[in-house]
């Protein structure tokens, strides 16, 4: 678990452009400090270091991650989406990756 110095408190998973995410599960998000999609309400948490950067939004406002996009130094990034099924199981589906520049 990576503890953002920006952000005393939060616990994140440290993931990078290429983490599976297949046993992560629900990723709690307290107290968002952006609003990501300008909508009037804070729903996102933007940590970063010296690999790169991890923002962690919460689109439907139920106190859990459901959108995680990292971007590293190198130009990597990678996108996922939290989903949840019908048979009540649930998994991070990762919905871009590549490089930048």
């Amino acid at each position: 678990m990576v503890n953002s110095p920006e952000f005393p408190g939060i616990d994140l998973p440290d993931v990078d452009a290429a983490s599976p995410l297949h046993d992560l599960g629900e990723v709690g998000l307290a107290h968002p400090v952006q609003d990501i999609d300008g909508d009037g309400a804070l729903d996102s948490i933007t940590e970063s270091d010296e690999h790169g950067m991890r923002v962690w939004t919460d689109t439907d406002r139920d106190g859990l991650a459901d959108h995680l996009t990292v971007v590293e130094k190198d130009g990597d990034y990678a996108a996922w989406e939290f989903h949840h099924h019908p048979d009540g199981t649930s998994e991070w589906v990762r919905t871009d990756q590549g490089r930048l520049g």
